[in-house]
């Protein structure tokens, strides 16, 4: 038999019973109550001939039950919204957890970033003092060959393949740092960095020989200027050698500590080297005369002198003019006396001249 779970309809009757009647309690009953408490009924009705279900609940259960399902309700959704908060929690942990990886990884390539923009940077002004630095020196080589002329052979060291070389190397090196502004690498970073450091102490060996061999130059070339080399005169005509000779005022054999050079009266009288004026006056025998201390004890001796230009202590050049040709003192005409003095003895003046030539 087939049974239909439907219900047409469900009837709940309320039933109370109540004492029509009122009876006094009996002998060892308790006065509990007055009123029995109410029951609820229901009534659950299949259909059509079908049996009517009656139950009897009490009125507290009529309250008790909604509650409880209400509860029970109010229960599972509470622990939904837990289990859905604690889930919350978790992936908010998570993305806080993953964004700050990526801050840290940012920050790291920011850094390194930054790194290397000092380091180009710091490249740049490497490359840039390079170059100021090649200029120097290149100034440097310019001074030099002008300053010794043809006497390259004199310096050792320093030719125009070993300049060229390293000029070559500094621009190549100059030119490859500043292709790092296009494409940055460590790799790149620290060759650039290696090539800099040895080209840097390249060049300052490269500066210090050549500032050496200036110095070097300048000191022989100053010796060389500073020996009584220099013609004295404008004329070349020797009238009287270095030695003993007769002597023209009085017929005797005498020692002649110069040599005489003839000329006209007022012609200009030069330094023969590079010096200090260590004395000018006049006496009987010398008339006016000039003396010139050069380096390494050497003087120059200039006498007979018409005027003198220079004054006690002044630096003169060769070449220079410091007086002029004359007939003063113990003299028998217009001539320069010239001597040379060394170490206080006078010695032959030919050997310091650079040119001797007699008309």
């Amino acid at each position: 038999m087939r049974y239909e779970h439907s219900f047409s309809r469900i009837k709940v009757n309320r039933t109370r019973s109540t004492a029509k009647q009122k009876r006094s309690p009996m002998k060892g009953e308790t006065m509990t109550a007055s009123k029995r408490k109410p029951r609820w009924s229901f009534l659950l009705i299949r259909g059509p001939g079908q049996q009517v279900k009656r139950i009897q609940v009490s009125g507290k259960t009529v309250f008790i039950v909604p509650v409880a399902a209400a509860l029970t309700i109010a229960g599972v959704i509470a622990g939904l919204e837990l289990k859905s908060l604690y889930r919350i929690q978790e992936l908010e942990s998570l993305i806080a957890r993953q964004s700050e990886q990526l801050s840290g990884s940012e920050n790291g390539k920011d850094e390194e970033i930054g790194t290397l923009r000092q380091e180009l940077a710091s490249l740049n002004e490497q490359a840039d003092d390079l170059k100021t630095r090649m200029q120097g020196l290149r100034e440097l080589e310019t001074k030099l060959r002008q300053f010794i002329g043809k006497q390259e052979s004199a310096l050792p060291g320093l030719t125009d393949d070993s300049y060229r070389t390293s000029s070559i190397l500094a621009e190549s090196s100059v030119a490859a740092a500043k292709s790092t502004e296009d494409g940055v690498s460590d790799e790149s970073m620290a060759s650039a960095i290696a090539d800099f450091e040895e080209l840097s102490e390249l060049l300052d060996s490269l500066a210090d020989t050549m500032a050496s061999n200036l110095r070097k130059a300048r000191q022989r070339q100053a010796e060389i200027e500073s020996r009584p080399s220099g013609w004295p005169t404008v004329s070349r005509k020797l009238t009287s050698g270095f030695g003993y000779r007769r002597d023209p005022i009085n017929g005797r054999s005498t020692f002649h500590a110069g040599i005489d050079i003839s000329g006209d009266e007022d012609d200009p009288v030069f330094a023969a080297g590079s010096g200090t004026v260590k004395e000018t006056g006049f006496n009987s025998s010398r008339g006016n005369y000039i003396i010139i201390t050069h380096r390494s004890g050497l003087e120059s001796w200039y006498m007979h002198l018409r005027r003198i230009s220079v004054k006690t202590g002044a630096i003169v050049g060769r070449g220079e003019v410091i007086g002029r040709l004359g007939n003063t003192g113990r003299s028998t005409g217009p001539h320069l006396h010239f001597q040379v003095v060394v170490q206080d003895e006078p010695v032959s003046p030919l050997p310091y001249l650079r040119m001797v030539k007699e008309d």
